[in-house]
């Protein structure tokens, strides 16, 4: 067991006694608290996208910034225009994200299935947090009129295909590494752990914490761990004072753009409500942050 994963399993505890003991958590306070922690770790783990991708590539920072801004921009655009494909898409993208994060340590670069890996782990950690909510999910969609189309994609039925099938595979794929002498036994005992972790923390917590609880202690805090350590590796003067003046610009600038878009919707200025334009907005950042974070994986 990892660090990490230690760390995962210690809050896990901690917070179902705490659940239990006070007979569980207003929407409210969830939405307040969760944000809170997605603001402290999620953010700042993107933060560091432009200095990450000028260490494996020799590009001018206007093409950078250009390339970076218009996915931002066209992915605003299409979700406009064409709002549920846009979710599948960021869906997918997410997925593909979290899947290549989890296994960043893992020399399966090489591996004909790691792509296949990458995906289906990832889906199966969405559609495990789908499964084990989905009641949840449909009373937070329906609630808003611009999210109500939105209520199609959690069909109970098609949900329950996609949770054997992308768990089925996961698990397959990880057998299929022992088998072709990847990993050995401990490091496949070892994600089938965590792998039941995700499961049961989805399964006792509402939606909100049990993505909270995944996101930033397994990938946000995962992922600046390792940046931290690469960056160190770059510069032995390397410190921790040095990781938080870097993240701490582009952190800023995200928070002051993401409160004022908050702002406008809040006070009606854009026919959008705050949860699906949280979605955008996270979306929008994601699809060049998981493009970055693939080349500094492979690169």
């Amino acid at each position: 067991m990892n660090s990490i994963t230690f760390i995962f399993l210690v809050c896990l505890y901690a917070l179902f006694f705490i659940y239990e003991a006070i007979g569980g958590i207003k929407i409210e306070n969830q939405i307040i608290y969760c944000s809170m922690l997605i603001i402290a770790f999620g953010i700042p783990h993107g933060a560091l996208d432009h200095i990450l991708f000028f260490k494996k590539r020799n590009t001018s920072h206007i093409k950078f910034y250009s390339i970076y801004l218009g996915l931002v921009l066209s992915f605003i655009s299409l979700w406009i225009y064409f709002p549920i494909l846009s979710l599948i898409l960021f869906l997918i993208i997410s997925a593909f994200h979290f899947g290549e994060s989890q296994f960043e340590d893992l020399e399966i670069k090489k591996y004909t299935h790691s792509l296949l890996l990458y995906l289906s782990w990832g889906l199966s950690l969405l559609i495990n947090l789908i499964f084990y909510n989905v009641n949840e999910l449909n009373d937070l969609t329906t609630f808003f009129e611009d999210t109500e189309s939105f209520y199609y994609l959690y069909n109970h039925e098609f949900v329950t295909y996609g949770f054997i099938l992308f768990n089925i595979t996961t698990i397959c794929i990880l057998l299929n590494l022992i088998h072709k002498k990847i990993i050995n036994w401990n490091k496949l005992l070892s994600e089938l752990f965590l792998f039941g972790l995700i499961h049961l923390t989805f399964y006792l917590f509402p939606f909100i914490i049990g993505f909270t609880l995944y996101f930033v202690i397994l990938h946000s805090i995962k992922v600046m761990k390792y940046e931290y350590n690469f960056l160190k590796k770059e510069s032995k003067n390397f410190n921790l004072i040095n990781f938080l003046k870097l993240v701490t610009p582009y952190t800023l600038l995200s928070l002051f753009f993401t409160g004022l878009f908050f702002i406008l919707s809040y006070n009606e200025l854009i026919a959008i409500s705050i949860p699906l334009l949280s979605i955008i907005i996270i979306s929008a950042i994601t699809l060049p942050h998981a493009i970055v974070m693939h080349i500094f994986y492979n690169e």
